[in-house]
């Protein structure tokens, strides 16, 4: 890797994303990248490329917010909890911020009822766009167990839209 900076600077805004995913606060998931960028560079050279530098930066990332969490002794944030940053910074008109505040609680009611194993492959492909070989280095399965887990969550979120019970955040009968 030649020059660190400049390939880290590229996956900044992912690392962010990340960061605010597990905290929950815009201004800590910034001091987080920030740490996690620190790290990084100062172990460069210990990146060998067994796995590519998005999902090692992924790693460093959740690690570094994982050690924040654990020094202050909180628990891990909902995965979808971005709307502590994203949301409060929206500048639209009181009727557009409140319809879209509603779907991204009906969108994040539904995801949050996934189960573990696809809400995380469904999240990290779907929502922070992961390739798939970057999920299967991520999450330490197979391709194929990726492949399965995001289709099974695409199918159970299609059949919980269709049903209406996103409504109350449950996704309805496993199709």
């Amino acid at each position: 890797m030649q020059d660190g900076g400049d390939e880290l600077a590229e996956h900044l805004p992912r690392m962010y994303r990340c960061a605010l995913r597990i905290l929950g606060d815009a201004d800590r998931a910034e001091e987080i990248v920030q740490e996690a960028s620190l790290r990084a560079l100062r172990r460069m050279n210990g990146f060998h490329g067994r796995s590519s530098l998005a999902t090692w930066l992924h790693r460093v990332t959740v690690n570094c917010s994982l050690d924040l969490l654990r020094r202050e002794g909180r628990q891990r944030n909902d995965p979808l909890d971005e709307s502590a940053g994203l949301l409060s910074r929206l500048e639209a008109a009181p009727p557009t911020a409140v319809e879209r505040r509603e779907l991204y609680d009906i969108a994040r009611a539904l995801v949050d009822r996934l189960p573990d194993d696809c809400r995380r492959a469904f999240i990290l492909t779907q929502l922070d766009g992961y390739s798939y070989d970057e999920t299967v280095d991520i999450e330490n399965e197979p391709r194929g167990t990726i492949a399965s887990r995001v289709y099974r969550a695409k199918r159970l979120l299609l059949a919980a839209m269709n049903d209406g019970s996103g409504q109350d955040g449950s996704p309805g009968e496993n199709p």
